[in-house]
């Protein structure tokens, strides 16, 4: 009977020894699994690599055409959506005519806009072509595009626009902001002229 209890001990205590050392032994010689992005792109079929291919190229040229469309100077941004700054309801704009057309050397401008110097504010519709664009740029960003300029708009208030355009989606921001009246954000997307 010692005998017995002293194999059982015995081999029970190999036991505890050799497990920890299988199991260390299995780990190391398992197949080291790819990250999860490999995995996946290994287990897509041909159609669908293909669809994505296409798919990346089709957002490249429409971020090309974007990016050749600013700097063309010949685009039109049609706002849907505006408020006034700060903290102003946002109305939609349904009025088909309202848009800032930009050409080579000047701009044509429809736009409903916040006048007054304290709530409540009038609405009005900037309603003109500006023949001289002062101060326009276009600087390309991580994004796409910021282009501002400057205009007196036929008055004696100074008008800055400033108009962020995102490649990626064609969509825009317009801020329209002046010495006396408050800042008026129109939210928006641009086309190229036809």
């Amino acid at each position: 009977m010692k005998k017995l209890l002293l194999a059982i001990g015995t081999l029970c205590a190999l036991t505890l020894i050799t497990i920890p050392v299988v199991r260390a032994i299995r780990t190391t010689s398992a197949p080291i699994e790819a990250p999860a992005d490999q995995r996946h792109e290994r287990e897509l079929s041909e159609k669908h690599r293909e669809r994505i291919a296409r798919r990346k190229a089709r957002q490249a040229a429409y971020e090309h055409f974007i990016d050749s469309t600013v700097l063309s100077h010949n685009f039109i941004f049609y706002p849907s959506m505006f408020n006034v700054e700060p903290a102003g309801g946002s109305n939609l704009i349904n009025n088909p005519n309202a848009e800032l057309a930009i050409y080579s050397d000047w701009a044509d401008i429809c736009l409903p806009y916040y006048r007054g110097f304290t709530p409540p504010y009038r609405l009005a519709v900037v309603n003109t072509v500006i023949t001289t664009l002062n101060g326009y740029t276009a600087v390309q960003t991580n994004d796409g595009w910021n282009v501002t300029f400057n205009s007196w708009l036929y008055s004696g208030n100074e008008y800055t626009f400033t108009l962020q355009i995102y490649s990626s989606s064609g969509s825009a921001q317009l801020q329209l902001s002046s010495d006396f009246y408050p800042t008026t954000t129109y939210w928006g997307s641009i086309s190229a002229v036809r």
